[in-house]
């Protein structure tokens, strides 16, 4: 939907080294690669691809822009899920009320704001297709556990205290706040959306 088709072309070149490999993946003519290539290269100023004897390398400007062309489909990709069409459905989630309260509505607020044919509601363990569960932090701040969609890091402190002068920091404790979907929700494009919009934010 957001897609410019100039960075899949991109993509396919610099992922074959060839403009003709690239035109058959993407099937479309090989004049059709070279001209969306050298309009991408006018607009950004720059020289992507060196040709030497029928193959195709990245230059070093090239690297750089790949990274960027990486994320710039992702995001793409991600804001059509985002604005595509979902079919009406509540979405039960087992949950706190404090977790409730004060992390996931404020996260869900812009989803349900695209999305009001979504009903988020909170239900019992049983009956739940994302599970919301407050645990100890783990060692990496980044790694999320494969059985979960997102992982939320909040931090806890403790009132120092009267007459404890150690720094309100050493009281911090970290935990995680991950969503877990049952494995028939997981198989969902609502399930995927909500991914994809929680991976955005957190």
């Amino acid at each position: 939907m957001f897609e410019d088709f100039r960075l899949k072309v991109f993509m396919a070149v610099a992922d074959q080294g060839s403009f003709t490999k690239a035109a058959a993946v993407l099937g479309i003519s090989q004049p059709a690669v070279s001209q969306n290539i050298a309009e991408l290269e006018k607009a950004c100023g720059r020289r992507f691809f060196e040709r030497l004897r029928g193959e195709v390398h990245l230059t070093p400007q090239g690297e750089v822009f790949r990274d960027y062309a990486v994320k710039m489909l992702a995001l793409s990709e991600s804001a059509g899920n985002m604005f595509g069409n979902l079919q009406p459905c509540s979405v039960k989630i087992s949950v706190s009320e404090e977790l409730f309260a004060y992390y996931l509505s404020p996260l869900l607020e812009s989803f349900i704001t695209v999305h009001p044919e979504i009903v988020i509601e909170r239900a019992i363990f049983e009956d739940a297709d994302l599970t919301i569960k407050l645990q100890p932090s783990s060692d990496s701040a980044f790694e999320i556990p494969s059985e979960s969609i997102a992982r939320l890091r909040i931090s806890l402190s403790s009132a120092p205290k009267m007459g404890d002068y150690k720094a309100t920091h050493e009281k911090t404790k970290y935990f995680d706040v991950l969503f877990r979907p049952t494995p028939a929700f997981a198989c969902t494009r609502v399930c995927r959306v909500l991914k994809d919009y929680l991976a955005s934010l957190l």
